[in-house]
């Protein structure tokens, strides 16, 4: 059998080679969102800050002693104690302030009751009380809710018995004796030996809150003739001593005359007169003296209080934004407004023929004084010359000073502002708002100063 031969007129073509510009442009997208997610990802990213008005202080915090004017009244009978009045309520002389029941009838008659003791105004004022405990509780005061729990239960007590009171006839025939006040005043239901204490006879001891310990007089308890009823509070003047460090600290606060005072348990501020005393030992005491409020603290012994001795308000900025610049001085002659109508210098410069010639720089002012301006270094450098417009006078860069500021980032590129610092703390400074060269309201400022340079762009 006879081989096929290939016909020499047949050609072979290879398909010509063609570019997918849709995957090319997806890979180029790719290539460059890997890229740019590599550089922010091992780029140092600048943190801004946004400045607020705010408010510095550096007031000092004592543990301080309460003296009131305090009577404490006890009882002339043994049984069980009833009392008719809210604690803290003012009473007058001869109004019944608590009755002794030596044979329980009282109590019998008040649990053999069915009817209803309160009224439509008890239960109004009890919800009026739940309110305002609501509205001021705090978490961190938790013993706050078993005061509120303790107080409305007694207030519920005293008002049932001063209604079974008026039901029993004949009281001189029975063993319940009622007892009315002798003095005018706020009544307490809790003593705590601490009565008699005064300015003029603390010690430091009376300070130590370890050892004290306060004795509620409770509805419905028993009591033993002689034993505490009841005390109060007869006078509105009252104080909060505290103890000092040294002569020296006592003298400044006693020197104001007048402090203002804010008690760290319900941020109630209040104005106080100022004296000292000191004792045999060495110890130094200060009392701060009131007129007002003394209702607020009716329960409590000690108290925590600041006294505002420091307080400036101003633009608030971390200590960390905070840096110093280096600016050269330049007579304020030499500055004018370039035709852009920006300030600048005529910087003498030479040509490539060797000749010399003037250039205008712009050259931004970042402060001043009565005869200088501070310009950037970064723009000038030092022993260059730059001429006065329409003169022969001549000034060399050289002298230099620091400037306090931080970098302002608005437009997006860190560039120094000048700051006055009013106040400042470990963490947080008080500058000057509205300055010439300095900050507003809102700016935006970098976190931390030390993460950039003077021009660099912000990342």
């Amino acid at each position: 059998m006879a081989k096929k031969r290939s016909s020499p007129h047949i050609i072979s073509y290879r398909r010509p080679f063609r570019i997918n510009v849709g995957l090319l442009a997806f890979l180029v997208i790719l290539v460059y969102v890997l890229i740019s997610l590599f550089t922010y990802l091992t780029s140092n990213r600048t943190e801004v800050y946004e400045v607020r008005t705010g408010v510095l202080t550096d007031n000092l915090v004592y543990q301080g002693i309460v003296l009131r004017q305090e009577s404490v009244v006890n009882s002339d009978y043994t049984g069980t104690v009833n009392y008719y009045n809210k604690e803290g309520e003012r009473i007058h002389v001869g109004e019944l302030a608590f009755s002794v029941d030596e044979a329980g009838k009282l109590t019998d008659h008040i649990s053999s009751e069915n009817e209803e003791f309160f009224s439509q105004e008890d239960m109004q004022r009890f919800r009026k009380e739940a309110i305002a405990f609501s509205r001021k509780f705090a978490p961190t005061s938790f013993a706050s809710v078993y005061d509120f729990k303790s107080g409305a239960v007694s207030s519920a007590q005293k008002i049932t018995n001063r209604k079974v009171l008026d039901e029993i006839k004949d009281l001189s025939a029975t063993s319940i004796h009622t007892c009315y006040t002798e003095i005018p005043g706020e009544i307490i239901y809790a003593v705590d030996n601490c009565e008699d204490l005064s300015f003029e006879n603390l010690t430091l001891d009376d300070f130590d809150r370890t050892g004290y310990k306060k004795n509620l007089l409770q509805n419905g308890s028993k009591i033993t003739a002689g034993d505490p009823a009841y005390k109060i509070v007869t006078d509105e003047n009252w104080s909060v001593a505290i103890h000092v460090a040294n002569a020296e600290e006592a003298q400044k606060l006693v020197d104001r005359g007048y402090i203002q005072v804010r008690f760290l348990e319900n941020q109630l501020v209040s104005w106080a007169s100022v004296s000292s005393r000191s004792d045999s030992q060495g110890n130094y005491y200060v009392n701060l003296r009131f007129s007002n409020s003394v209702s607020e603290f009716f329960t409590d012994r000690f108290l925590d209080v600041e006294l505002l001795t420091s307080q400036r308000s101003g633009l608030k900025v971390p200590n960390s934004s905070i840096t110093k610049g280096q600016f050269f001085l330049v007579p304020k002659e030499f500055v004018f407004e370039g035709p852009a109508g920006q300030l600048g210098v005529l910087l003498e410069i030479y040509t490539e023929n060797n000749e010399k010639s003037t250039q205008f720089v712009t050259a931004v002012p970042y402060s001043e004084n009565e005869d200088c301006y501070y310009l950037d270094d970064s723009i000038l450098r030092a022993g260059e010359i730059i001429d006065r417009p329409n003169s022969s006078d001549q000034f060399t860069i050289g002298k230099q000073e620091e400037l306090i500021g931080v970098y302002y980032i608005n437009k997006g590129y860190p560039d120094f502002r000048q700051v006055e610092i009013l106040s400042q703390n470990e963490e947080y400074a008080i500058v000057k708002p509205n300055s010439m060269y300095g900050l507003q309201e809102y700016d935006y400022i970098v976190l931390y100063a030390g993460s950039v340079h003077m021009n660099s762009y912000y990342n």
